[in-house]
């Protein structure tokens, strides 16, 4: 049987700061996450779970590593979507709409693609 292992978040982290060059060391990158070594520690041992989506943003970032797969890795909302569920009392409903819509996923990809060619107003 062929079973593909399941990716954990903190073993990505891990591997991801170990080859990173130079290495980065678990105090180095606490540090710059502004999070404790020890906890830092247990989130890579997968004894804790993920941070925070703007720290794990911050991950990414730091470790060069795609956002939204790490942050979908870490079950959180990109800080964007956060925000603006915060400041627009529809975007829930919009969200709503859009997942009970029944597009396909490639008709979903389609509009994407269609907003982000798109020239700004």
């Amino acid at each position: 049987m062929d079973e593909k292992k399941e990716r954990r978040f903190g073993d990505v982290i891990r591997e991801a700061r170990l080859k990173k060059q130079p290495p980065l060391s678990l105090r180095k990158f606490a540090e710059r996450l502004g999070i404790a070594a020890a906890y830092l520690s247990k989130i890579e041992s997968n004894m804790d779970r993920p941070p925070a989506a703007d720290k794990v943003e911050k991950m990414a970032d730091i470790l060069r590593l795609d956002k939204i797969e790490l942050l979908q890795l870490a079950k959180r909302l990109p800080t964007e979507f956060e925000s603006a569920f915060k400041e627009n009392s529809r975007a829930p409903d919009f969200m709503r709409v859009a997942m009970h819509s029944g597009f396909s996923p490639e008709k979903l990809e389609q509009m994407i693609q269609k907003e982000r060619t798109k020239k700004p107003k």
